[in-house]
């Protein structure tokens, strides 16, 4: 497993959102974090191509409670809080084909960057920090400091 992918979940890197680089599938990803202590959320963002398409994914990935809103404050508010997802070390989202969105609606793609940024410096100073991983993001993401796996 990738060296840099260990050292962040060991909390050596600065949580943060990232563009991802790996040859290792998402499901072998996500079973490494959720070994250690890591509760982890896959994102599928092949179909994903609007605002709507971009808050249903992340309802159904994270689990979200019936009262999610469907509009980017409550996206922000869920993500800032995830009590019905408890978890010992730290939150992970892994977004597949983040670069579907990011084709087909540059500024939905740039505004869910945001409350994704947002939500990772909400728990940044806590005991159980959040990162994102953007896979597939390719140019889309180039502002995106980039790990490789």
């Amino acid at each position: 497993m990738s060296d840099t992918f260990g050292r962040l979940l060991a909390g050596h890197l600065t949580p943060g959102v990232y563009r991802w680089a790996s040859r290792w599938s998402t499901a072998r990803l996500a079973a490494r974090a959720q070994r250690e202590g890591w509760r982890c959320f896959v994102v599928e963002g092949w179909a994903i191509n609007d605002k709507a398409s971009l808050l249903a994914a992340c309802a159904g990935a994270c689990g979200f409670p019936a009262y999610f809103g469907h509009n980017w404050d409550a996206l922000l508010d869920m993500l800032r809080d995830l009590s019905w997802a408890p978890t010992e070390r730290g939150y992970l989202l892994i977004w597949n084909a983040s670069r579907c969105l990011a084709w087909c609606s540059p500024h939905d793609f740039d505004v869910a960057l945001d409350v994704l940024r947002e939500a990772v410096a909400f728990w940044s100073p806590t005991d159980t920090p959040m990162t994102v991983l953007l896979r597939g993001a390719a140019r889309s993401a180039e502002a995106v400091p980039r790990l490789r796996g």
